[in-house]
């Protein structure tokens, strides 16, 4: 299963229920300041509680504050705000949405309830430290069976939701904790169904990684030292010189693909990874050849190792990654401003390579951008139907006074615009009818 849908309410300038549709390739575009890194970081967290039931608004590279910078400031008595994932599979979708509030004994935000929809019945996850009252065990509504579960969210922190769930039914947690075996039945016609809750395993499958808008500084000369992934790519040359070093055919494979892109995008012509000595721990250096005999990455564009991260981190297999072992994939790779330092041509070929890697559908990019060039690329790799244009999505967060309404504009088989609102792009025609010596 994957996400095909996103949900943010109350959020910073993210008012009532804004839904965004994630594709394989999605752009999030926008002014500035109308929450396009908002909602990447709010996606990140979301992905990160399924996936390790951890909460953590300012782990590398956002900073949304503490709960009171974070929820949207209104005249609502009750503060809370939801982030809610839609998982699409071939047969069901499961719908999964967190509801937070201030901790009891804290400024950061806490988990109140987990809801998780199934084709077939409800599971409600209360926080036992902020839920009143008592609730009950099993309760039918409508044509649905609900089954609330009351439990500490620090729970979380072992058993994330789906993993709580699946360890329930394969008999490895205490039934006694769902307090009445209709859970257990339910869970067990799941399985038998072969339905949602197993078709998203227990982990892996919302995981994501978030790529900073500014990435490291490149250095004349690496020494070799332990890896720690990090959004600004400060791993990655270390990443090659193991790859090199340990991994013959996926290094060439790998440094075939940045070549490739190299030309296409003119950026450059080879890569290599030059050690300085024999011994493992010696130092290293990376070198490209733009015209002429190689250089060090020091003295080429700074496009060049801005972008390589990226590249890299798109290109590699995910069990490659420091940190990434037991995972079957790294599915979402949330990038903000890739374009920076890069020519209209390369940006343009970068948007290419993210179509060529989203059509395998084995990665998924959401991609914060201000570049037409990536956006009028991908829709001509449509029309010349190297992706298809359901697995293309293009938000545009339209600011409208103090709150943000989201558009999700979708693409025909030409590559034409569908659902764009009247005044999407509205900035570049009148710039156009200047131009052309027309006035407002």
């Amino acid at each position: 299963m994957n996400v095909n849908q996103f949900t943010i309410e109350e959020v910073r300038c993210f008012a009532d229920r804004q839904q965004f549709n994630i594709r394989p390739l999605t752009f999030l575009v926008g002014e500035n300041s109308t929450g396009k890194t908002t909602a990447l970081a709010c996606f990140q967290v979301l992905a990160d509680f399924i996936d390790k039931g951890v909460v953590d608004f300012n782990s590398q590279p956002y900073s949304l504050g503490v709960f009171d910078d974070i929820v949207r400031r209104s005249k609502k008595p009750e503060k809370e705000f939801v982030l809610g994932f839609t998982f699409e599979g071939e047969r069901d979708s499961v719908e999964f949405v967190a509801e937070f509030i201030e901790k009891a004994e804290g400024l950061e935000p806490d988990i109140s309830t987990v809801t998780i929809k199934f084709h077939n019945g409800v599971i409600v996850f209360e926080n036992r430290d902020t839920s009143n009252g008592t609730t009950e065990g099993k309760s039918i509504e409508g044509e649905q069976e609900t089954i609330r579960i009351k439990t500490k969210s620090s729970l979380f922190n072992v058993f994330p939701p789906f993993s709580f769930l699946g360890a329930l039914a394969s008999g490895r947690n205490d039934p006694q904790i769902s307090e009445e075996m209709s859970l257990l039945e339910f869970l067990g016609s799941m399985n038998d169904e072969n339905k949602g809750l197993f078709e998203l395993g227990v982990s892996g499958n919302s995981s994501a990684f978030s790529a900073s808008p500014v990435r490291s500084r490149p250095k004349r000369t690496y020494d070799p030292t332990r890896e720690f992934v990090d959004p600004e790519g400060s791993d990655v040359p270390l990443l090659l010189m193991r790859l090199a070093a340990t991994s013959k055919a996926e290094w060439e494979n790998l440094r075939q693909q940045l070549i490739d892109f190299g030309r296409a995008s003119g950026l450059f012509e080879r890569i290599e990874v030059r050690k300085l000595g024999p011994a493992a721990g010696a130092p290293f250096q990376l070198e490209l050849k733009v015209r002429g005999p190689n250089s060090n990455i020091v003295d080429v564009g700074y496009g060049v190792s801005q972008v390589l991260p990226l590249l890299v981190r798109a290109m590699v297999s995910p069990l490659s990654l420091v940190g990434n072992e037991g995972h079957t994939a790294t599915t979402y790779f949330l990038m903000q401003q890739p374009e920076v330092h890069l020519h209209p041509k390369a940006q343009a070929e970068l948007s290419s390579l993210l179509v060529r890697l989203a059509s395998q559908r084995v990665k998924s990019f959401i991609v914060e951008t201000h570049s037409d060039y990536m956006v009028d690329r991908a829709r001509i790799e449509i029309r010349r139907g190297n992706i298809t244009a359901e697995d293309v999505s293009l938000i545009y967060l339209e600011p409208k006074k103090n709150v943000v309404k989201v558009h999700n504009i979708s693409f025909d088989n030409m590559g034409n615009m569908i659902g764009a609102p009247p005044h999407f792009r509205e900035f570049f025609l009148l710039e156009s009818d200047r131009l052309m010596g027309f006035e407002e």
